[in-house]
């Protein structure tokens, strides 16, 4: 094969030899780039940036080429029995009435269906969709138009046929992009936003091309997917050849789309056998006999997940509480965690539950916290050490598992959670019901992340009154998700919510202590949401209109910033990016950036669950739970180095013949791992 050749094949594949749906869904994707490398809540580094940048451009790939060529398909139906169908001046003629037709209609259809904070998201959707829509039949009007140029000129002058052979969009849309992303760094530096300080220009230039050349590959195995269905529709069904083409696509992607899927529930199965794991740093039952796993206890160790037994490892004894608070601890604190392999079914967890509670008394204590998980089960160590030192161990903090997953993976568990913890708060409640009112223990709610979401929604479609009837004390949520729907609930009528105005939600402890005294002194439920935790905004909402934390300049909070404007889309990945970057977070090293909120657990706890605390007090505490922490993690890193050389050695020593259970085995594996722990000996 010839240079010449090879260059003309090279040509055409970038753009000349596709149809004109698939060359605006090039030019699309390829220009939406730019916008993506807008500022986003949290810093970002080039692999976040390429992850977004990806998405976003196959996400546009993929919806333009299925609406474009729908709107090409009308076409062909409308001249189907043309003669002249086949001539360059028709065909440009066609292609651009049909587009600026369906471009208006979509634009105006989409006006009529303005935006509603109240509106379904399906509503909503329908506005995107067609919004979109119209944008790319603008694009592949100009489009049309300028190729309908360029093959008059190539058929009056053959001498310039060369022309024909320009690949315009995919070039021109990296163009566009590039010239975007210079803005956007120019916009982020006046504006003072610095969370893509660590993606450089010249690497956003050069990613914008390789996501191009990305992009190409990605619609060449769509497109051969694509023309064999639309080839087979032709071949066995005649009369639908004029609507093969978006069939096709739409096939094409369902195909892609399932490749995709089996992925991801691959990766969930892999996630969740982690969940499960067995840690070397929790592989010992506890000896207290007031958590959970411990002896006496109707839970088994061997049924906590990673999260229970980290849990109930992990509470506090006496000698810890009295050396911090400088007073006599009160009793051992009690832990009680129920996980989802103890039972299948809901009741027998709920049951389980109670039975624990009372085997540990936890309705005689003084304090008792009801705490939703997040989605792998974990429960803020802060706020269950917090409580333990402030209450003096005289204090049973419970809660049930919904999922081994991470909170964004578990969004389709939230149900599940929700339906249990409402469950085990009437059983909760009933018991409360049954005492004596003077002798009930302060009953208390926690939530973080989607446990906020699990734990609110328990009460959705009613109101903070309803916490009284219930006997809730006070409450706390960290990072409430906003798809909650008993907070969405509250911010779009407070007033009919909680009409005496107990519930509030603030970025710190010292926008708390800020407000007027008389509205501190009726609060008892806080919503604790940092301006730039990506969790509390980041929902479906994104996609259909504008959220008000992205309204004018000068009305956006601290942390939000001002340079970033709203696109669908692209403001909707961006912000899931962010969920990754704000659960970043050093142990013992308290923070309060994103989804990180110890730095503010003890002051609130002592606060709104009524635990009073001296001044000194409070800072021996704040660096107790530093320490604890920074222990707790270092001896995970240990004991998992150690765990891992352990299995190495006994490989070694199985090549060896021998066996390492054997006692001559552990003899060899104690000398070696020895010999590596303390090389000076």
């Amino acid at each position: 094969m010839s240079f010449a050749s090879t260059l003309s094949q090279l040509m055409g594949s970038l753009g000349p030899n596709r149809s004109l749906p698939e060359r605006t869904a090039l030019f699309a994707a390829a220009a939406v780039v730019g916008p993506t490398f807008e500022p986003g809540l949290q810093p970002r580094r080039t692999i976040h940036q390429a992850l977004a940048t990806g998405v976003v451009s196959a996400a546009t790939l993929g919806a333009v080429t299925v609406s474009q060529s729908s709107i090409e398909s009308l076409g062909r139906l409308i001249t189907r029995d043309r003669k002249d169908s086949g001539s360059v001046v028709f065909r440009t003629v066609v292609n651009i009435g049909v587009n600026a037709v369906a471009a208006s209609a979509c634009m105006s259809a989409a006006r009529l269906l303005p935006p509603r904070p109240d509106e379904s998201l399906r509503r909503g959707l329908a506005r995107t969709a067609l919004d979109r829509t119209g944008r790319a039949a603008v694009m592949t009007t100009g489009l049309a138009a300028t190729l309908g140029v360029l093959d008059g000129v190539s058929h009056i002058s053959p001498k310039l046929r060369w022309m024909n052979l320009i690949p315009i969009a995919l070039p021109a849309g990296i163009a566009v992009s590039a010239v975007k992303i210079r803005q956007v760094h120019r916009a982020a530096e006046v504006n003072g936003d610095k969370t893509i300080a660590q993606v450089s220009t010249g690497k956003s230039t050069g990613l914008g091309v390789a996501i191009g050349v990305g992009v190409i590959g990605l619609q060449a195995g769509e497109r051969l997917i694509a023309h064999g269905v639309s080839r087979s529709i032709g071949r066995v069904a005649p009369r639908y050849e004029p609507i093969a083409s978006p069939i096709g696509h739409l096939v094409a992607l369902a195909m892609l789309g399932g490749g995709f899927a089996a992925g991801y529930e691959y990766m969930l199965r892999k996630i969740e056998q982690g969940g499960a794991a067995v840690e070397p740093a929790y592989e010992v039952p506890p000896t207290s006999e007031s958590v959970s796993g411990g002896p006496g206890s109707g839970v088994t160790f061997e049924s906590l997940s990673r999260e229970g037994r980290r849990f109930v490892n992990m509470a506090l004894t006496p000698a810890e509480i009295e050396s911090v608070m400088g007073e006599p601890a009160l009793k051992d604190p009690a832990r009680v965690f129920v996980g989802l392999a103890q039972s299948d079914q809901l009741e027998d967890r709920v049951d389980a539950v109670m039975d624990e509670l009372v085997r540990v008394g936890a309705f005689d204590r003084k304090v008792l916290v009801f705490a939703s998980p997040t989605g792998s089960g974990y429960i803020n160590y802060v706020m269950a050490e917090a409580v333990e030192y402030l209450s003096r161990g005289d204090s049973c903090i419970v809660t049930m598992q919904y999922s081994l997953l991470p909170s964004f993976l578990s969004l389709d568990r939230a149900k599940l959670g929700v339906d249990q913890n409402r469950a085990l708060m009437h059983a909760i409640t009933g018991y409360l019901r049954g005492m004596d009112a003077t002798k009930r223990p302060r009953f208390i709610l926690f939530g973080e992340s989607l446990g906020a979401q699990t734990m609110q929604d328990v009460f959705a479609h009613r109101s903070v009154e309803a916490f009284d009837r219930d006997f809730v004390h006070s409450s706390l949520f960290l990072g409430t998700p906003a798809g909650t729907r008993f907070a969405a609930a509250w911010h779009a009528n407070p007033e009919r919510i909680d009409p005496k105005n107990e519930l509030i939600e603030v970025d710190s402890f010292g926008e708390y202590l800020d407000l007027p005294a008389e509205q501190r002194a009726s609060v008892r439920h806080v919503l604790l949401s940092h301006y730039d935790d990506p969790i509390p905004k980041f929902g479906p909402s994104l996609l259909v209109r504008q959220p008000w934390w992205l309204g004018p300049v000068e009305n956006r909070p601290p942390g939000v910033p001002k340079s970033t404007k709203w696109r669908p889309a692209t403001t909707f990945v961006l912000t899931g990016v962010d969920l990754t970057n704000a659960m970043e977070v050093i142990p013992g090293d308290f923070g309060r950036r994103g989804h990180d909120y110890r730095e503010d657990i003890p002051p609130f706890v002592s606060e709104i669950f009524d635990l009073p605390v001296t001044a000194p007090q409070m800072e021996r505490m704040g660096h107790a739970l530093r320490q604890r922490e920074l222990e707790w993690a270092e001896k995970r890193v240990v004991t998992e180095q150690l765990a891992r050389a352990r299995e190495a050695v006994s490989r070694e020593l199985k090549s060896w013949g021998v066996a390492p259970d054997s006692p001559q085995g552990n003899e060899m594996i104690k000398s070696i791992l020895s010999d590596v722990l303390n090389p000076s000996n």
